[in-house]
């Protein structure tokens, strides 16, 4: 039987000085890094509407930034987010890369503040900043390529 590592559980400060617990927000994702055919059924399939607040809540991004990863209005993304229907497959794949990355960009960094702030600062690895590339698959792989060579010590 495989043993599966189990997801950690990172505290994050908000502003507020509340604690909440990001994993909440990550779990229901977790076994969609794992298995591409998971991922594949929930593309197809389309994730609910709520994942685009959970994102936002990882993310710590704007609607507006939201909005311009998903290459959509943000008028549409405030409907998406106020639906009782699915995703469609675009949104959801995208949706769940950037769910993969914030996953990877913590066990890295170990904390969110610590990831957010290397997202927005130029990367001379990748000759840009990581935060702009998030609008597109490529960008997110290249990002999470760069998180792997930061894991192993092979930085710019």
């Amino acid at each position: 039987m495989e043993k599966r590592k189990q997801p950690k559980n990172y505290l994050v400060d908000e502003p507020s000085g509340l604690n909440w617990m990001l994993s909440d927000y990550i779990e229901p994702y977790q076994t969609l890094f794992q298995s591409p055919m998971a991922k594949l059924g929930a593309i197809k399939e389309g994730l609910n509407a709520d994942a685009i607040t959970n994102l936002i809540q990882v993310s710590g991004a704007t609607q507006i930034d939201v909005a311009k990863w998903l290459d959509i209005t943000e008028p549409t993304l405030r409907k998406h987010i106020q639906s009782t229907k699915g995703l469609n497959a675009s949104i959801s794949e995208h949706i769940i890369q950037l769910f993969e990355l914030f996953n990877k960009g913590l066990d890295t960094f170990g904390t969110l503040a610590e990831f957010k702030s290397w997202l927005k600062h130029y990367n001379p690895g990748i000759e840009a900043t990581p935060f702009d590339l998030l609008d597109t698959i490529t960008g997110i792989s290249i990002v999470l390529n760069e998180l792997i060579r930061i894991d192993y010590g092979a930085t710019a």
